[in-house]
């Protein structure tokens, strides 16, 4: 069996939450089959504890993936390896003389960080897939974005500004440079977002991301006069702006908005709450819960309304529709690109407060024979037929690595 290096970061965490992880747990099942794997983990995991890390390897190595020994090598001067704010690309170097290349091609299925530039460039031939862009290449467009949605934490002094500079000084200065030094063999994208938003070429995948298919048969069980919102709740994807549309909605017909997920700062959470009690909105709020749980209260959902404003490929979008529930979007090029063809999704200008809670408001009014109509036409069983499979998706990345392997 030919060998195949793997950088990443997500299979040295214990949790498995977002987009990047899942895909990056699925898609490592498939090449696990093609290919001997030989595990390169990137500098990102040493925030964890160095006994935590050793578990997580003996772990991997139990289930049939070599970590590389020269992690075991990092752990033991992990004291000595600290992550800088200013240069944050010294660790991910650092960490790279560590590692030796042991296969002809080294893959990132998630490109997270510096890491595979320096340890991409030890090997004969490298490549990575992007979820998210490397960069923004488009500066004023970008800030002007990131002072509408992201704004300032009056607490941390952190906003819009220090996520500017950092994607101008930093993102996007040192990753042009290793780009240039360090040019990879090929880039894959789960979408055309991230290369429309990074100015990059490469290769975008087609299925870029799947769904279980056991979520289809939570489909057309019937649906209950609530809205939902599930992600990560931060300004990324909309969380105050959920509330506006909420609250726009309200204004014509009552409705209640069910949320689940997990908070990142205080300072949202607590605007979030004052908010709901200042505009008297009825909101719902389950926290983290398991993903029987999140399926059940999505297909039960009339709408699901989903204001984001960083996406690489929106897999929450793909999983609501998955599971029978019409969405309202802004038109943020993951959404398009992916989703845009579909009549049961409703994809409204970036920031449109009140184009977004009148498409709310005509999904909310619609029937059930309506909804399932709209739900199971022609174009979208096509859609769900064409995500339902991790194999599937997979095979377009390990065609690409068989090209170059």
């Amino acid at each position: 069996m030919r060998k195949l290096a793997l950088l990443d970061k997500h299979l040295m965490a214990s949790d498995f939450g977002g987009g990047g992880s899942v895909h990056v747990r699925e898609v490592t099942k498939r090449l696990k089959e093609k290919f001997d794997i030989v595990y390169y983990p990137s500098s990102a995991v040493l925030n964890k504890s160095k006994d935590e890390l050793i578990k997580q390897a003996k772990s991997l190595e139990g289930n049939g993936i070599r970590v590389h020994e020269g992690f075991y090598r990092v752990l033991e001067d992990s004291n000595r390896l600290r992550p800088s704010i200013l240069s944050p690309h010294k660790l991910p170097q650092e960490v790279s003389r560590y590692y030796e290349p042991e296969a002809d091609l080294l893959y990132e299925p998630d490109h997270t960080g510096f890491d595979v530039f320096f340890v991409g460039g030890k090997f004969p031939k490298y490549g990575f897939t992007m979820h998210l862009p490397i960069y923004y290449d488009q500066s004023l467009g970008y800030l002007a974005r990131l002072i509408k949605f992201y704004g300032i934490n009056p607490y941390t002094l952190k906003g819009f500004h220090t996520r500017f500079l950092y994607n101008e000084f930093i993102a996007k200065r040192i990753s042009k440079n290793l780009l240039k030094k360090f040019w990879p063999t090929f880039v894959l994208g789960v979408s055309k977002a991230p290369f429309l938003e990074s100015g990059l070429d490469g290769i975008v995948l087609r299925p870029g991301n799947a769904f279980d298919p056991e979520l289809l048969t939570h489909r057309n069980r019937g649906k209950e006069d609530y809205m939902v919102f599930w992600s990560r709740l931060n300004q990324d994807k909309g969380i105050r702006e959920v509330l506006e549309i909420t609250r726009a909605v309200n204004r014509r017909r009552k409705a209640k908005l069910v949320v689940m997920g997990k908070f990142f700062d205080k300072y949202n959470e607590s605007m979030f709450w004052r908010r709901v009690r200042d505009w008297g909105l009825e909101v719902e709020y389950l926290g983290f819960v398991e993903r029987e749980k999140l399926h059940e209260v999505v297909s039960r959902a009339k709408v699901l309304l989903y204001p984001s404003h960083v996406d690489g490929f929106a897999l929450v979008v793909l999983e609501a529709l998955a599971l029978g529930t019409p969405v309202v979007a802004y038109d943020i090029p993951a959404i398009t690109d992916v989703y845009g063809e579909l009549k049961a999704m409703k994809i409204v200008k970036e920031f449109d407060v009140k184009g977004a809670a009148e498409n709310a408001i005509g999904i909310m009014d619609m029937g059930e024979n309506e909804v399932h109509d709209l739900m199971n036409e022609e174009s979208m069983m096509n859609f769900l037929n064409l995500y339902s499979s991790w194999d599937r998706m997979a095979s377009s990345i390990i065609r690409v690595i068989e090209q170059y392997i």
